[in-house]
Parts: structure tokens; C-alpha cells; sequence
């Protein structure tokens, strides 16, 4: 039990991010290919001026370290968890 909870743990909140990162860079790479460019701070494709780059992490903090902390802890548990079966055999 504690091993399968660990390893949705570990594995859901990256898919998490994952997708949110997905998101944005098919929105990214879309405006590029219109000849735009991407403002990372207004969220939208610029056709007549410059847009700023800003990381994911600066922009998501919360989000990017709840998700990873969460992957921290799956894998604790499955730690955990496998140590509890080997030690009950």
C-alpha cells in the first residue's frame, strides 16, 4: 500500500507539471511559427514588438516546488514502503 502511494507520488505531480509546461511551449511554439514573438510575462504572442523570456520556475515558483517536493516524498514512501516488505519476508 505504501509503495503504490509513493510511486503516485512520485510520478503524478511531474506528469502535473509536465502538462502545464506542455501547454505554454505548444502556445510558444506556435507563435513562432506565426513570426510573432512570445511575451513569457503577459502570456501572449507579440507581432510588433520584442517579448521577455522568464523561466517557468520564476513564473510558476509554487507550483514548480509543491510538484517536486510531492516527487521527493513519492519517493520516500516508496523507499519506505519497500524497506516495510523486504524486513515483514
Amino acid at each position: 500500500m505504501l509503495v503504490q502511494l509513493g510511486l503516485a507520488l512520485l510520478v503524478l505531480p511531474l506528469l502535473i507539471l509536465m502538462g502545464f509546461w506542455g501547454v505554454e511551449y505548444s502556445q510558444v511554439s506556435a507563435c513562432i511559427v506565426e513570426g510573432g514573438s512570445f511575451d513569457y510575462l503577459l502570456g501572449e504572442c507579440l507581432f510588433d514588438q520584442s517579448g521577455f523570456f522568464v523561466p517557468f520556475a520564476e513564473r510558476h515558483p509554487l507550483l514548480v516546488k509543491s510538484c517536486l517536493w510531492l516527487s521527493c516524498l513519492g519517493l520516500l514512501l516508496s523507499i519506505i514502503g519497500l524497506y516495510r516488505g523486504k524486513m515483514d519476508q
